[in-house]
């Protein structure tokens, strides 16, 4: 399947957001493995009309990530995408970094605000500047994107974050598509012109191991940049001073290479293969699953200053074909790394329960991270938040998905002896919030807001907000039902999951947010907005009294009743 192919399947984001912006986000949510692109829509959209020529800006808490993008999509066969639009985002990094916040446009300042916070907080590790279109890439749109870069680089003045500027038009997209699940991006003979001292084999792999040079890492790095880490959770995070420990391989690299090998742990590759024709050996595909840091350190050493044939070090070769066998040598060659934290629990007996229920009701549940392509399946990272405050914990909700998961204790409140009906129906009221987010963000965009939608948006941009809210419906729900709620167990009654589709059962989500949110904008005011980082018991009591009667002067059961007809209390 190709990605046009992803963007048809998704025609309700589509029918949401427009074809072009929905390219933009699938796009990204594929670069960045994130399962949920409606999700990544409404948080990072902006509202168009003087959006000081920023169309995504994103803070990616797990990743310790900015995010900021610019789109251009169009239907016209032509041979590049304008490269005045990659300029464009010149004006973007500097209202990022540098305009006055009272004359940066409203509907940005607050995210520019906590933007500018995150990196004086020491808590961004890295600002992605992205232009993403339809078509092919090209040197004047890449010549654009390297002075974005370095001009950032210049107002930002932290050495310790690593700036990039990407172009991911349309061969890369589907690049990074094709190669999602194979984990080699590179498909390549790679000539190894070593000879390998040991090997090792077990049922479904084979390894070998070499000692290799600093010059032949070397021009892998800058040959291929960061597709060689296609099946490492994480690539090179950058050297100089902007990563004490990659700054340390790199002045091994050029001031002690005859120790390197001795200083150093090595690399592991991932191969499809090792062929031999006479006394020549090839890797037919590679992909470096450890040692980034290391491939990258040496190859951002200057070989005009430095002699990398001198640099020695070890280098571990896995062939393996099978796709299961591969995830679990990635895995366990990336245990330090906390992006594979969910990974370990794919297995939990939990969760081939929650999958195999989900089946039987007819939703696909994904156990594994990132990308799916596929607009209606679910996935373990798409729950674990909005599960946590639907369960009373919205402080803990707000957390990177990441630290979650090393909370077992927080794991089990979200999954342990959870109904796929019940994950069900948490996971469509998030999604209902997000749709509303963005129908509120489009009428903003063609000014049809009126004062309190405005009030609404602001709030529902909040990252706090949205597992606050979720927290209120799970607390005041039994209002609407008409009977007692146990926000651990209420679910979608059998009859009424089976055989509807996501976008359906999100739908029957709408006219109950559309009643929470207003009846609660007015009782939330900013001098009260930051009680919402703390589990504030006294203050969701208040809130739930206050809403509770709203909901019962305003006849909201009765508005709803077709709704509270799908809702198995416990």
């Amino acid at each position: 399947m190709s990605f046009d192919r992803v963007l048809k399947n998704n025609n309700a984001l589509v029918e949401e957001i427009g074809e072009g912006n929905a390219y933009l986000i699938l796009a990204l949510a594929l670069l960045f493995e994130e399962a949920n692109p409606t999700e990544l829509a409404s948080a990072g959209l902006t509202d168009g009309g003087d959006d000081k020529k920023i169309d995504f800006i994103y803070h990616d808490v797990d990743a310790r990530r900015l995010i900021f993008a610019q789109g251009y999509f169009t239907e016209k066969k032509v041979d590049s995408a304008p490269a005045n639009k990659a300029s464009d985002l010149n004006t973007a990094c500097a209202w990022l970094v540098e305009g006055k916040l009272e004359i940066v446009p409203e509907k940005l300042r607050a995210t520019i605000a906590s933007f500018r916070q995150a990196i004086d907080d020491g808590e961004i590790d890295a600002i992605d500047v992205l232009y993403v279109h339809n078509l092919p890439e090209s040197i004047n749109v890449s010549r654009e994107l390297q002075t974005t870069e370095g001009m950032l680089r210049k107002l930002v003045a932290n050495d310790n974050i690593v700036i990039k500027g990407y172009e991911l038009g349309k061969p890369r997209v589907e690049h990074l598509y094709s190669a999602r699940d194979s984990h080699i991006a590179i498909a390549d003979s790679i000539y190894f012109p070593y000879e390998p001292e040991l090997t090792e084999a077990g049922n479904k792999w084979k390894a070998s191991i070499a000692t290799v040079s600093g010059d032949w890492i070397s021009d892998l790095f800058v040959k291929y940049g960061d597709d060689l880490y296609s099946a490492n959770y994480r690539g090179f995070l950058g050297a100089d001073r902007r990563k004490k420990v990659n700054s340390g391989i790199r002045d091994t690299a050029e001031n002690a290479p005859n120790d390197f090998w001795v200083f150093n742990n090595g690399i592991t590759v991932l191969t499809n293969g090792i062929s031999k024709k006479g006394s020549r050996l090839s890797l037919n595909g590679i992909s470096v699953i450890n040692g980034a840091q290391t491939t990258g350190s040496i190859g951002s050493v200057d070989r005009a200053k430095s002699d990398l044939g001198k640099v020695r070090l070890i280098c571990r070769i896995v062939e393996c074909q099978d796709q299961e066998t591969v995830e679990q040598i990635v895995k366990f060659n990336n245990t330090q790394n906390v992006i594979t934290t969910w990974d370990q629990f794919s297995n939990d007996q939990d969760q081939k329960r929650i999958a195999d229920e989900f089946n039987e009701i007819g939703f696909s549940y994904n156990r594994k991270r990132g990308f799916v392509g596929d607009g209606d399946q679910i996935g373990i990272e798409q729950v674990l938040q909005p599960l946590l405050a639907y369960h009373g914990r919205s402080t803990d909700a707000v957390r990177g998905k990441n630290q979650l998961f090393l909370v077992k204790q927080l794991y089990r409140n979200a999954f342990e002896a959870k109904k796929a009906r019940h994950i069900l129906f948490v996971h469509t009221l998030s999604r209902a919030i997000d749709n509303l987010r963005l129908d509120l963000k489009k009428k903003s965009t063609e000014e049809e807001l009126i004062n309190i939608e405005n009030a609404q948006l602001a709030l529902l941009k909040n990252l706090n907000f949205k597992p606050f809210l979720i927290n209120v419906v799970a607390n005041s729900l039994e209002t609407i039902v008409g009977q007692r709620c146990d926000s651990l167990t209420t679910g979608f009654k059998p009859d009424a999951a089976k055989g509807r589709s996501l976008v359906d059962l999100t739908a029957r989500w709408i006219p109950v947010v559309e009643t929470f949110l207003p009846l609660l904008t007015p009782h939330v005011e900013p001098e009260t907005f930051f009680r919402l980082h703390s589990n504030d018991d006294q203050f969701i009591v208040q809130v739930k009294k206050t809403m509770d009667a709203m909901l019962v002067a305003t006849n909201a059961k009765d508005k709803l009743s077709e709704f509270a007809k799908m809702v198995a209390a416990t």
